[in-house]
């Protein structure tokens, strides 16, 4: 079975039409470094409750840079930005995560690039402090607006 079979199941159960009546996520796909030279990327979803992240691909090199695009399309996808259950299951496979809003210290864009992202588009970076005094950094991949992702992050959607 593949990694990415829990995640199709999910996305394939979205309905056709998205509930409008739920509030809508606002998005934005990331990659985030480990044990050094590692790396794996998020979707993460931003809501009032906090930062949805999902694990959508393990450790990539830049051989194909624009790898990441098919996540980008995702969030345009209105059905899976109104769904909150299919958000939360997202989350919550393998290598996913949640943080609580009442976690998130403050946010900072950082404009200056990665060093070590190679051709790999990216636009700056996303710090959070979070209230346990660790920090996460989320490398905004592509043509992100890193001010106006920090604004939503830091308002709460």
């Amino acid at each position: 079975m593949s990694a990415v079979t829990p995640a199709v199941e999910i996305l394939d159960q979205l309905p056709e039409v998205p509930a409008h009546d739920s509030p809508k996520f606002d998005g934005f796909v990331t990659m985030e470094y480990y044990c050094l030279m590692l790396n794996r990327t998020y979707v993460i979803f931003i809501s009032s409750e906090g930062l949805f992240g999902w694990k959508a691909n393990g450790p990539v090199s830049n051989a194909d840079p624009a790898y990441f695009q098919p996540y980008v399309a995702l969030l345009e996808d209105a059905s899976l930005m109104h769904d909150s259950k299919a958000v939360h299951q997202l989350a919550g496979l393998p290598g996913g995560f949640f943080i609580p809003r009442s976690n998130i210290v403050s946010v900072e864009f950082v404009s200056r690039l990665k060093w070590g992202m190679g051709g790999i588009p990216h636009s700056g970076r996303i710090v959070v402090k979070l209230a346990s005094g660790r920090s996460r950094e989320f490398i905004l991949l592509g043509p992100a607006q890193g001010e106006k992702v920090r604004l939503k992050l830091f308002a709460g959607a």
